[in-house]
């Protein structure tokens, strides 16, 4: 990956192994306030369409997939293999997986919520506006008090969707800034300002 390509090398001793092999330092960390100036960084809001890869956006938005890198970084992405959104297919698979089967995970409960405001609606002149419902997370106790329009439960897959569909919106640095990312990102090696 071309994020690590600056990265320091060290030493480092693998059970099993006589001679110690060299290793990038992932203990690292790139940080923009390095070196970008005290002004703001601006950010565009994007939309991870269904299988959509990290270097696909990095393509289409970049216009260079080796940048997925990015991507990570502006969405203080720890994990890419866990917390990028999973196509519709690999989220069934995943669901499985962890939980048995698709009918295992409809019928456990994953919490209870409380309905503290329904959704609605009201039109004006040129559009309607909804106002989306806004619920409150509680213990089975409390569920069990409401009546049944303030009360739900969220399975496992109602859970593993919602926060894949969470996922999906992610923050992407705006374009302008590509370019002294790219040039500043091995300076910040070289000078020693990465953190640890």
């Amino acid at each position: 990956m071309f994020y690590f390509t600056p990265f320091p090398v060290r030493d480092y001793q693998l059970k099993g192994k006589t001679a110690p092999q060299q290793v990038t330092d992932i203990t690292r960390r790139f940080t923009l306030q390095s070196f970008l100036q005290k002004g703001s960084i601006t950010f565009d809001e994007y939309f991870v369409q269904d299988g959509e890869k990290p270097d696909d956006v990095a393509y289409d938005y970049y216009g260079d997939p080796t940048l997925d890198w990015l991507i990570f970084f502006a969405n203080e992405t720890k994990d890419p293999y866990f917390e990028w959104p999973r196509s519709e297919e690999q989220l069934r698979a995943y669901i499985i997986q962890k939980y048995g089967s698709l009918s295992t995970a409809y019928q456990t409960v994953h919490h209870y919520e409380w309905i503290v405001q329904q959704e609605s609606q009201y039109k004006t002149n040129f559009e309607t506006i909804i106002i989306p419902e806004k619920t409150v997370t509680v213990d089975y106790a409390k569920y069990i008090t409401l009546v049944a329009t303030e009360r739900k439960s969220i399975s496992m897959v109602d859970y593993e969707e919602n926060l894949n569909e969470y996922r999906r919106k992610i923050f992407l640095y705006d374009t302008n800034l590509v370019e002294q990312i790219k040039e500043q990102h091995p300076i910040v090696f070289e000078e020693g300002l990465f953190v640890r």
